[in-house]
Formats: structure tokens, sequence, C-alpha cells
């Protein structure tokens, strides 16, 4: 490309902060801290490149930011806001006149009235203001600022949800099979409320039934309704501490779709004969109503996993007996295949009667968790298993092997932590499974565990049948949570669709015959696929960025105080340390970790390393750290080493 031609694209963030041109996703520019002085992210632009690559704007062609949420902030004399949205610091300008000094602090929503430039900063007119003192609310607000989640439903949806109570019928009343007498439970977190599965099981003689009921919201949502579309475009739910933002209207997910107790619900049963020594003999899926006897909780039920349950109906004590004997075979399956199990700790923060956090605090996980997800997972397996056998067009959950390269850098790093077993093996599998057994020996065993999870692929979801590398099965997919996944959705109505051809089991000897009724063809699950993939990752990254927060809120009760800490990541800017005491992440610039030293960054080690052989810093490494101030909107705690 000649360095004088124009390029057109969007002004991005990078992790560290900077400028770039993204003209494509394998296309990118950087842009000097001058050049973004003339714009705000997501501004479309043209730009000349140097001989540098770097880029110089040469147009502002389009700009996208019409409105800022922040902080309202005081000095030299003037009123500026500092925007909550993390992908941009520019000061905005208030022109509005504020009355009340004492609203400094508060959150403030202006509309954008003059764009930046290289000689003025944006200004702003005050549309709104808000004043949040509970930190699960300013978190939450935080990390939907910025992002294109939908937060509000269309009137059309409404209309439609609205009329679900006079208007729905029953397309599959005459071939539903009436299952309200089996002692069917639900077993979800405290907090739930969208429960889109309830479980049952007996002891047969030549070993269990397992009956995996699942809430059937495709009988509700039907293909490119108002309802349908809205869900495509929000792809999942999203869950925050205290909130969640819903695929599907809270009157859909909470109320007709929620398998809640004493109440009947439409369902789509996967029913498995499973061996005495946990093979699955076969299975079938039918539509079905149930009548779910208890909503039981990981939090109770975990006390009392494998003991008398006295407080439960008899059959559904003898139900759970049944499910309890099923985990454990299907929990020794998993160990025979040599499925990948991380293991990690997940956090969640503690708070005082002011609400301030003071910690962050690991969650305990019981036998309930594991019974429940292995009875998913199996009821995912024989999704599969029919979809795949059919020849429908679908989606599947794939998960890759690790790429080699990435295996690579893990090999030097495990050196560096004195992890040296297995380092002339090329079985991948078998070598993780070792490395995390050696790992778990060590006082860092979090952290190299961290790192060894770090090399694996993203999973994704596949229109072509693909291995799951994780869980070491040949066929998977999504089946188990319609209610938050759109992926679960699609399958829902594969699997109907499959039904009505009279093909329900791996007995099956039909399969899928193409019809103008059916909606999907190869192509467009592809393409949903694809972009259901995304969603999910933007998912888990705003969700991150709403624990950031938090644990930035946690960190401002310590300011100047000292805690042991260590390295958790590396990066050419610099380190990422674990505040072992509160259990959260603060950072270390490179020019604040040695005033002596010139340290470079080495990838293969992922360690800061001295060019004057002096001290180097690794990942694991224990220190001795001050928190020195907190950016709660940029999601950054700054340390100083002590």
């Amino acid at each position: 490309m000649s360095k004088k031609e124009l390029l057109i694209g969007q002004v991005k963030l990078n992790k560290s902060g900077k400028g770039i041109l993204e003209v494509s996703e394998n296309e990118k520019y950087f842009l000097p801290k001058r050049e973004m002085f003339k714009v705000f992210p997501n501004d479309k632009v043209k730009c000349s490149i140097t001989l540098k690559d770097r880029a110089k704007i040469v147009e502002v062609i389009e700009r996208n930011t019409k409105t800022v949420k922040g902080i309202l902030k005081f000095k030299n004399k003037k009123y500026f806001l500092n925007s909550i949205d993390s992908s941009y610091d520019l000061d905005v300008l208030v022109e509005s006149k504020i009355s009340d000094p004492k609203k400094v602090g508060n959150i403030f929503e202006a509309k954008i009235t003059k764009q930046p430039s290289l000689k003025y900063k944006p200004t702003a007119k005050i549309i709104s203001s808000k004043k949040i003192l509970d930190p699960f609310e300013e978190a939450y607000q935080v990390a939907v600022e910025g992002s294109d989640i939908e937060i509000t439903w269309p009137k059309s949806v409404i209309g439609e949800t609205n009329r679900l109570d006079k208007t729905f019928k029953d397309e599959n009343e005459s071939i539903r099979k009436d299952l309200r007498e089996f002692a069917f439970v639900t077993i979800d977190g405290k907090s739930a409320k969208d429960f889109d599965d309830a479980l049952f099981a007996k002891k047969i003689n030549s070993g269990f039934k397992l009956f995996v009921a699942i809430a059937d919201v495709a009988e509700y949502v039907k293909f490119n309704s108002a309802l349908d579309l809205e869900a495509i475009n929000r792809g999942t739910s999203i869950y925050f501490r205290r909130k969640v933002i819903p695929m599907l209207p809270e009157k859909i997910s909470n109320n007709l779709c929620s398998l809640r107790p004493d109440e009947d619900k439409l369902t789509l049963t996967c029913e498995m004969k499973i061996t005495e020594d946990g093979n699955l003999e076969n299975f079938k899926f039918y539509n079905s109503i149930i009548r779910s006897k208890a909503r039981l909780t990981y939090e109770k039920l975990g006390k009392q996993f494998e003991k008398d349950k006295p407080s439960l109906l008899k059959d559904v004590s003898q139900s759970l007996e049944s499910l309890e004997k099923i985990y454990r075979l299907l929990a020794k399956k998993r160990l025979d295949r040599q499925a990948i199990d991380f293991d990690l700790p997940e956090y969640s923060p503690k708070n005082d009667k002011e609400n301030n956090i003071k910690s962050f605090r690991p969650l305990k996980r019981n036998h309930s968790h594991q019974l429940v997800e292995e009875c998913m997972i199996l009821a995912n397996v024989c999704a599969a298993e029919l979809i795949s056998k059919s020849k429908i067009p679908s989606v599947y959950r794939s998960h890759e092997k690790p790429d080699p390269l990435k295996i690579a850098n893990l090999k030097n790093f495990l050196t560096s932590r004195q992890i040296k077993n297995n380092m002339d093996s090329y079985k991948i599998r078998e070598n993780l499974i070792s490395w995390m057994k050696v790992a778990k020996t060590k006082k860092i065993s979090e952290v190299i565990i961290v790192q060894i999870l770090r090399s694996m692929s993203l999973a994704k979801y596949d229109p072509k049948l693909t291995s799951h590398f994780a869980l070491s099965l040949d066929k998977y997919t999504h089946f188990t949570s319609p209610i938050r996944r759109y992926a679960d959705l699609i399958v829902h109505r594969c699997i109907k669709e499959l039904l009505t051809q009279g093909i329900n089991s791996i007995e099956s000897k039909k399969t899928f015959i193409k019809n103008n009724t059916f909606p999907y063809s190869l192509d467009a699950v592809a393409e949903i696929a694809e972009d259901i993939s995304l969603k999910d990752r933007n998912a888990e990254k705003i969700s991150r960025k709403e624990t950031k927060f938090l644990q930035c809120k946690c960190a401002e009760n310590y300011i100047g105080k000292s805690f042991n800490g260590s390295i958790v990541s590396a990066f050419e800017f610099g380190v990422f340390i674990k505040i072992e005491e509160l259990n959260i992440e603060g950072f270390v610039h490179v020019s604040k970790l040695s005033k002596k030293d010139y340290l470079v960054f080495d990838e293969s080690s992922m360690a800061m390393r001295s060019t004057k052989n002096k001290k180097s810093f690794y990942i694991g490494d224990s220190l001795k750290i001050k928190i020195e101030s907190v950016e709660p909107f940029k999601g950054r705690v700054n340390l100083s080493i002590n």
C-alpha cells in the first residue's frame, strides 16, 4: 500500500489505552496521542499513513458520540464530566450552570454540543443527573455504559409479550407427554428466577432413567417474531451481581417459561437410560408437560448431599438419591475420558452494613453444582447426537485444540516456575492434566492454572460438527438454557422439527427432510453462530467490567495500606498483581518496577527481565505492595512495590 493513500476506519483504543485506527479486523494503525484529542472512540475517520505506520486524521467522516455519561468534577473554576465509559478519557466541559457544588461526584448524562478538536475540548449540556450510593448499582451502570447492550424493550416486544396470555396456543398439546406425576425439581442459585431446567431420576433393573426437562421456549417465541428478533439481537442474558439483562422479557424468562414449583409448565424433555457402570445406553426427546415439586438451591442441597433429606417429599428424596448416584457414575466417566477441569475459584464481593466492599471471597462450589452440570452435559451430548445424525442445519458448541505456539510458550513459562515434567511429550491432553496436577502442589497453583487456561482456544458456536477439547467430547451443543442463550433456542427449534418428522432418538432411521416451514439453512446458522459467539464474548467482557469496578470500590477503602501480593500476569506496559488478603488485582506500571534498571518483557516466559542482571519479575513472584490510588471508571487499582 502506498503510504500516501488515504484509509477510512474507526477510532478504537487498545488494552493499554492507546489510539488505534481500525480499517479491518486484520489492518490496524497506531494513532498518536495528539490525534486522539480530535475524536471520540468509534468516530469514523479518513487518515493518511506515515512511513512508521502511524495514522494521521485528515477528516472526521462520522461522529458517533452524541451523549456522554460521567462524573461531575470541578477544577480551575470549570465543571467537567469525566466519562464513566472507560473506552476514552477525554474531559467534557459542561456549559450548563451548576447551581449546587455538592453535586460534584454525582453521575450526569449530557448531550454533546461541541465535538473534540485539536484546539478545543468537547462541551456538553446537562440532560439529567443521578447520585448512586449503592456500589453494585454504580458498577452495573459503568459496565453497560459505552456498550451497545439494549436495556429497554422495543414497543413491539412489549406488545407481543403482553398478548401472549390471550393469544398463546400450545401447538403440541395433543402429543405432549404428561410427566406431572414425576418428582421433578429445579436446582439453582438462591437468587435465580429463570429456571430453565428440571431434573428427575429413578432406579430401574439395568441402571437408571434420567429425565432432563427444559423450558419449551420455542413454543412461545416463534421464529422471526418481534420477541425472536430481539432475542437474537441480544444473543444471551447478561448476569451482574445483583441484576440481569435478560435475553427475553421477565414475563417470559421469570414467569411463563420459568419452571417454578407447583405450576404446570411446557417442556422439551430428554429421557436417557444409563447403565450401572455409567454408560449412556439410549435416549429420546419429546414434547412434555411437568409440574416441579420443589425449588432447591445449591447452597442448601450441597449440605445434604448423599444424606437423608427429611424436609423433602419422599418421592423427591428418592429421585435425588438416584441423581446423586448418577452423578458419581458420570463424574467417573468424565475422569476416564480425561476432560480438562481447571477448577478455579470464583470470587464474590463482601460488603459491610454500610455497603462498603471490604474484600472478595471465594464462592463455595459443592457436589450439587457438579450434579446439575453433569446432567446438563449429558443432555447436551444427546442433543448433539440427534441433530448430527439427522443432518439438520443447527449450531454446535466447538472448542478446538490449543494452538501449538501457545503450548510452546506455556512450556517456557512452566519451566521458569520449576514445572518440567512432560516437556518432550506431544500428547497435549495428558500434558495439560499432568501440569495441572503438579501446579496444585505449588503455593502459586491458582496463578499457574490461570496461565494454562489462557493457553486454551476460545469456545465458540459452529455450524459444523466439531469436537469439544476441554470436555473431551466428539459431539457437543447447547440445549439446556433456551431462556438465556439464543443458541439453545435454535437447537430446540431443530429438535422440535425433527420430532414432527418422527426423529426422536439415536435409533431413528430417518434423516431430516428439508421443507418450507423449517427456517434455517446451513448458511443461516453459520451467520448466526458467528454473531452469537461475538455476543457471548461481549457479555463476558461487560461482566468483567463490573467486577473490575467493584474491585476498585474495595481498594478505595485501603489507599495507602500495604499488603502481600503475587504477580498474576505480565505485559510490555507492566504487571498485574493479586492482593492476596483482598482477592483483587492491581497494576504496577513498568516504569515503577525498578528505578535503576531497564526491564524488557519476555513473552516466552511471561516475565519482565532485567537488562542489567538485577531483579527480574516473573508470574507467581511474591511482592510487598501498597495501594497508591484508584481509578474506578478505568477499572484500575494503581500499586507501588515496597
